[in-house]
């Protein structure tokens, strides 16, 4: 990992601005003892876009003069009052100096954690909290090609950042945005496909609110708004390129599609389930279908979740439905637990077709999950 996003997954307020490596938020002590917040500014020495060895032990600071818990003047860290302007607005007024033994430091992320030790443990003697890992957020510019509206750092932080890039510039649909589709769309906004493209006609009310995602607002279920443009709204938060569609999908539209990389079918029982498949098989795109059935047994809920992975070189025969018994499903029961089942285990098959996950088990492109059996058992064509 580099020093950069090591720092910035400890929650260390750093940024690259024009050759300088900034420390942003460091606390430390002032000569009337009380604490305050400095910058640490140092050249960076790059490898590419990546933080080399530093050029060498020294670095400058933006603030007052820093000073013990009793308000002596730290001696051994200042070399001089130096005023600098490296960059319009980028001031400093110290410079340090804390050779290490080796006389440098390896890396930046060593010399800066060390600074801002020198600094910030003397003021954890009068305010015991007082860190430099603050954890900001900071937006992505506008003009930045990057995926989301503010940096990643899960992935860094688990280390697959490396694999993400079997997300990158890919086209993904969406097709349903009810209780397992807006789920769906939950867990795909957060890996950095290109574009995700949302269909759906119907409208978001207050029941879709307690099966989906997150804690809708009473204002939104009064606006009833379309559920393409609502979910688009709230994850255009977190996600660019996510593009609604309001309106229902039909068979005629996968000519939309064509091209995509992906397309995940969510789709209610009145749809035209065989007429879109058909289409998109005939497109040859890769999709998944999800399918859900509950029934009441008098003692319990049971039922049946069901995953379809259906790719060119290897297509399944999708159930559509059409069964005799009860569907509790139907009239909207609020099961939100089993909708966030069946979007995971879809989205689960999708990171294993692209490689994201291991795919060691033998190949089953159809599954479903009984609820009273907990088990997943595979459906033969």
């Amino acid at each position: 990992m580099d020093d950069l996003t090591r720092l910035e997954n400890e929650g260390y307020d750093v940024e690259l601005r024009d050759g300088y490596l900034i420390v942003n938020d460091v606390p430390y002590v002032t000569a009337e003892k009380t604490v305050a917040r400095g910058q640490l500014v140092m050249p960076a020495a790059m490898a590419g876009d990546l933080l080399a060895v530093p050029g060498d032990h020294t670095t400058h600071f933006a603030g007052s003069e820093p000073c013990d818990y009793r308000g002596q003047s730290l001696s051994k860290v200042i070399n001089s009052p130096q005023f600098n302007e490296f960059l319009p607005g980028l001031r400093t007024d110290f410079y340090f100096s804390a050779k290490p033994p080796e006389g440098n430091y390896g890396t930046y992320y060593d010399k800066v954690t060390v600074y801002v030790d020198l600094l910030s443990r003397w003021a954890r003697y009068i305010e015991p909290k007082a860190t430099a890992r603050t954890y900001p957020v900071h937006e992505v510019p506008e003009d930045d090609d990057y995926p989301f509206a503010y940096r990643d750092s899960a992935s860094s932080r688990a280390g697959t950042s490396a694999l993400n890039a079997v997300f990158r510039d890919a086209r993904i649909a969406v097709v349903g945005l009810g209780g397992t589709g807006s789920h769906i769309l939950d867990l795909v906004a957060k890996t950095p496909v290109a574009e995700i493209h949302l269909y759906d006609g119907d409208v978001f009310i207050n029941h879709n609110a307690f099966r989906a995602p997150g804690a809708a607002h009473i204002s939104d279920l009064r606006a009833q708004p379309n559920k393409a443009e609502h979910w688009a709204a709230q994850y255009s938060r977190m996600k660019r390129g996510i593009v609604a569609h309001p309106t229902f999908f039909e068979a005629e539209m996968v000519a939309e599609v064509a091209g995509f990389d992906f397309v995940f079918l969510a789709l209610d029982d009145g749809s035209d389930r065989p007429g879109i498949i058909t289409a998109l098989e005939a497109a040859d795109l890769s999709f998944i279908d999800v399918g859900m059935g509950v029934t009441d047994t008098g003692g319990g809920l049971t039922g049946m979740l069901r995953v379809s992975t259906s790719t060119p070189g290897r297509r399944v025969s999708v159930s559509t439905g059409g069964g005799t018994e009860p569907d509790e499903y139907a009239r909207n029961i609020q099961i939100g637990d089993l909708n966030a089942l069946n979007a995971a285990l879809a989205v689960l098959q999708w990171k294993r077709h692209l490689g994201f996950y291991a795919d060691m088990a033998p190949d089953v492109p159809a599954f479903a999950y009984p609820v009273s059996d907990n088990a997943i058992v595979e459906l033969t064509e």
